[in-house]
């Protein structure tokens, strides 16, 4: 556009709904405060260069009301006015810090009737209160006012004096919450569940993988936060422990670890490292252990959720297989606004290009755990079926010709088998049993066996039921099937 042409724009280039959105608009998921509350606490603590931090998180369901304090630096009264006060110009860095857009602070008007800031520097500063009234703010956007007037009238700034607050801390209360967040919001279980998937938290102390995550990690170990829940005297720590059941039936478990390295585009350093955990890869895991899927954090956040690599996958359920996480270390690699994934360009491609190779091995992986479950079944089904025949033969269930086709029908899946299993290492135990399986039925067909009597049934009507239950067996799922029903009948005889 040419300068000439700067004439003819309209005066207001901005309106007051762009206020709405980035505070009261762009955030749907009532649980992301705790992300956004907690984040800006590890920042902040970060900035103080230490690797440890406390936060405490009051939740009061009476007065629905959620408190979250940090035992970072603080804020001096100029700092608090500058940065409490003021949105979408943080002063953090972009790519270094884990938040760095300055609109997160207000997420919680999203979800409440107000959120106030509290903090100070020192035990000599008055503890100093930013509070936005999301009621008002609610009321001035809509009467189409400038975003500035809006935030004049919606802030109000206290000093307190007095108090039993700590020396250097910054609170967070988000007050009045409304009906349709404080289900999610003031459940403490909940809560709890969301704070050790997502926040930078520690993992158990009984981890078996702990110490050697932490190796992989090495000088990159992320910043940890002890983060506890009303006055719990145990921190929480990320679901990861080494009783984690992966399936209830077979009592799988996370068995080994190996450690993912992503270059940069230069090569020079790493773009992410990170982890997989193996287990036995029997099927999708359980979404309640919180584990499942291929994970990426920030700064040691969550970015997304357990889907957020899926679209690498060639088949999306084999990431509900996987337990593994990404630890972005490239600060060109850039989580987006919602969090939810990162921000396009080369960096972020290479990142995916590197991770599809990871996960196209992960997937060979899974497959031939699948395959090897298959076999095993096939081996286990065939024995079952061999038995049920043996059982009908023996019992005389069949025709002469009924009999000669199931046995003939049998030896020839054992053979299909063998051929389809041929290049596969086997178990012996499960060969020696194939090979007595095959011995039986042909000692059966050579010896041509025809009982004359059924159990409960009348000589003169033993053709009858022979020839009823051959065709049953064709038209059955398996002998055992066949077998079950024809003893049924039977029984209803008797």
């Amino acid at each position: 556009m040419a300068n000439t042409d700067l004439q003819i724009l309209p005066r207001k280039l901005v309106g007051p709904d762009l206020l709405g959105l980035l505070t009261l608009g762009m955030y749907t998921d009532p649980m992301v405060v705790y992300r956004e509350y907690i984040q800006n606490a590890a920042d902040s603590i970060s900035e103080s260069g230490v690797q440890t931090g406390r936060v405490d998180i009051q939740i009061d369901p009476v007065a629905m009301r959620v408190t979250i304090r940090d035992n970072g630096p603080g804020l001096s009264q100029k700092q608090a006015l500058e940065q409490l006060i003021s949105v979408a110009d943080s002063r953090k860095h972009r790519g270094v810090d884990r938040g760095f857009r300055g609109v997160g602070r207000l997420c919680g008007l999203a979800f409440a009737e107000s959120v106030s800031f509290l903090t100070r520097r020192c035990s000599e500063e008055p503890v100093f209160k930013v509070r936005w009234d999301g009621s008002k703010l609610r009321e001035m956007l809509s009467k189409q006012t400038t975003i500035e007037d809006a935030i004049r009238d919606s802030v109000s700034v206290d000093a307190i004096t007095g108090g039993s607050y700590p020396e250097h801390f910054l609170e967070v209360e988000i007050d009045h919450i409304a009906r349709f967040a404080a289900g999610t919001l003031l459940n403490t279980q909940n809560v709890r569940r969301y704070v050790g998937e997502v926040c930078p938290v520690p993992f158990a102390p009984d981890f078996v993988f702990s110490n050697q995550i932490v190796d992989f990690l090495g000088e990159n170990k992320p910043l940890v936060l002890e983060v506890f829940l009303d006055d719990e005297n145990i921190p929480v720590t990320r679901p990861h422990t080494s009783d984690l059941i992966l399936s209830e039936t077979s009592g799988d478990c996370l068995r080994e670890i190996e450690q993912i390295n992503v270059p940069s585009l230069e090569g020079a350093e790493y773009a992410a490292i990170g982890w997989i955990l193996h287990s036995s890869y029997l099927g999708t895991l359980p979404k309640s252990l919180g584990v499942r899927g291929l994970r990426a954090r920030d700064g040691n956040i969550q970015v997304g959720d357990e889907s957020l690599f899926e679209h690498l996958f060639t088949e999306s359920r084999l990431n509900r297989w996987c337990v593994g996480e990404i630890h972005i270390l490239d600060p060109r690699i850039v989580p987006t606004g919602h969090r939810n994934y990162f921000e396009p360009g080369p960096h972020t491609r290479n990142l995916e290009n590197y991770l599809k190779a990871i996960i196209r091995t992960l997937e060979r992986r899974c497959r031939e755990a699948s395959a090897s479950r298959n076999t095993v079944r096939r081996f286990g089904r065939i024995l079952d079926d061999i038995k049920a025949v043996e059982m009908m033969v023996e019992s005389g269930y069949l025709t002469k010709d009924a009999t000669r086709n199931l046995i003939d029908k049998k030896l020839k899946e054992i053979q299909a088998l063998r051929q389809s299993e041929k290049s596969k290492r086997h178990p012996e135990q499960n060969i020696k049993q194939l090979d007595a399986a095959q011995d039986k039925l042909l000692e059966m067909k050579q010896a041509r066996y025809q009982c004359t009597v059924i159990a409960g049934v009348k000589e003169s009507e033993m053709t009858v039921y022979q020839s009823i239950f051959s065709k049953l067996v064709n038209v059955s799922a398996s002998p055992q099937a066949a077998m079950d029903t024809i003893e049924g009948i039977l029984a209803q005889g008797a």
